[in-house]
């Protein structure tokens, strides 16, 4: 069991964010992607991702253990919009962190395995391994992201909403049925059977929701157990998670529709990749190609552009999200 101790001055600071990110989505995924618990919610996604995986994905298993604790890659990329932004974050990780990440996991598994040894030292694995990462996220998230996000937007809003009418108290006794909250400690259940307690200090906490997360988890840093945050399953029914599955309409048609870059330019923002340079990142072309191609897209109306400072923000409009057959979830 693993307990949160809370002051006056934690329950004070006490905020809900929506998501860790579409790179901390993917890396929570790997959990979802075995065995078949779940079968439900993730049945379908399972048998088509496991399908589209070869040896190339190897260090995934590396990264994620069948045995509890995995390498915490989420918590060095940390929150981020869009997946190139935690990506950064995760390459320019102090040596200290990536080290003391490392150490905790060899402490737990009795080694590092080979594909991680070089993560604290050598930038080139490092590059490798979020390489790996991004390849898996866009097979397997990347086309599901706008769905999976509206939702966790919604379960926010929901959060939000019973913060208002009850309270802290209100909010941390309903976060999911095996969270007990015994004010001032919040109980939490770990599948490793550890038991450890965490002292807020003041710094308060941050909860975020998690859509393949289905057992509260709590991260933080080894060196500063203090510094942590909640990870907590979103409620989700089989009809939603089905619904996010299969919704949108199929690549080939849009790409016969817009053709096939300009489709996937639209598609990536529509994903939350808003950027000029981070939209030639995801679809390995030109900022050059990128600018010409959602040019197209605006004069179309599919999307609208605007500058902000240095960068260059697009967008989707309502139609091109009804084009995608997609809400607007943001």
């Amino acid at each position: 069991m693993h307990r949160i101790h809370f002051t006056d001055a934690d329950l004070a600071r006490v905020r809900v964010a929506s998501t860790l990110g579409p790179l901390g989505e993917a890396l929570f995924s790997l959990t979802a992607l075995r065995g078949r618990a779940e079968e439900t919610l993730f049945g379908a996604w399972r048998r088509r991702v496991r399908g589209a995986l070869d040896s190339r994905f190897a260090v995934l298993a590396a990264i994620a253990p069948v045995r509890p604790p995995r390498f915490d890659m989420a918590i060095l990329s940390g929150p981020g919009h869009e997946l190139a932004e935690s990506a950064e974050i995760f390459l320019a990780s102090p040596r200290h962190a990536v080290e003391a990440e490392l150490d905790f996991y060899a402490r737990q598994h009795g080694r590092v395995p080979a594909a991680l040894a070089g993560l604290v030292d050598d930038l080139t694995v490092r590059r490798e391994v979020l390489s790996t990462v991004e390849a898996y996220y866009h097979a397997a998230i990347g086309p599901h992201w706008t769905g999976i996000r509206a939702h966790l937007d919604a379960e926010r809003a929901q959060r939000g909403a019973i913060l208002l009418d009850r309270g802290v108290d209100g909010l941390l006794s309903t976060l999911h049925p095996q969270v007990r909250w015994r004010p001032p400690i919040l109980h939490i259940p770990c599948s490793d059977q550890s038991d450890a307690d965490f002292i807020l200090g003041g710094r308060g906490l941050l909860l975020m929701s998690s859509f393949f997360v289905r057992i509260p988890t709590i991260m933080y840093d080894p060196g500063n157990p203090g510094d942590c945050l909640l990870i907590y399953p979103a409620r989700i029914g089989a009809d939603h998670a089905a619904g996010i599955w299969t919704g949108g309409p199929s690549e080939a048609a849009l790409a016969n529709l817009l053709g096939r870059t300009r489709a996937s330019v639209l598609t990536a923002i529509a994903d939350g990749v808003v950027t000029t340079g981070a939209l030639a990142r995801r679809l390995d072309v030109s900022s050059a190609a990128v600018s010409q191609h959602t040019a197209v897209l605006r004069e179309a109306g599919l999307i609208t552009t605007r500058r902000h400072h240095s960068s260059v923000l697009h967008n989707p409009t309502q139609i091109g999200l009804t084009l995608l057959d997609r809400r607007d979830a943001r």
